[in-house]
């Protein structure tokens, strides 16, 4: 399930299941998703991808800006197999190695608007489905020190 900072719980699919944490980001592009998902400045957050199929390109390596994942998880409305002829691996088997959560199953429509309505969302990535309360709690409180000594 994705917790996030306001308090409301997405249940969901992962793929490479791990407990993780970090901010939520969101980006609007329908084409360069290999460019997007490896670019550094992405580092330790959720990139949620407006564009609702992603996996039907596959992982193409000279796409790639940079070969190590710096981000924490993707979030994705649907999952879509590959079947380009260009690509080096599927998006899953990448993610797998670079042992990367995708997150996927959940409304990113909703999830963006959030954003944009409430602003910076911090989230967690629980896959124990134990203590959301104080997930919550210490979500809300890391904004709340970011706030201070920004």
């Amino acid at each position: 399930m994705l917790i996030i900072e306001s308090g409301i719980i997405f249940y969901c699919k992962i793929l490479n299941k791990k407990n993780t944490f970090g901010e939520l980001v969101f980006n609007t592009s329908i084409y360069g998703y290999n460019e997007i998902f490896s670019d550094p400045s992405y580092k330790s957050q959720f990139l949620i991808f407006s564009n609702p199929h992603l996996g039907n390109i596959g992982v193409i390596k000279q796409d790639l800006q940079f070969f190590k994942i710096k981000l924490n998880s993707i979030i994705i409305r649907n999952y879509s197999i590959s079947s380009n002829f260009r690509k080096n691996i599927f998006l899953k088997s990448f993610f797998k190695k670079k042992n990367t959560p995708i997150i996927f199953n959940i409304d990113t429509r909703f999830l963006i608007s959030i954003i944009k309505i409430i602003g910076n969302q911090n989230a967690f990535l629980n896959i124990n489905f134990k203590n959301n309360k104080k997930i919550i709690k210490y979500l809300r409180f890391l904004n709340y020190q970011k706030i201070i000594y920004d």
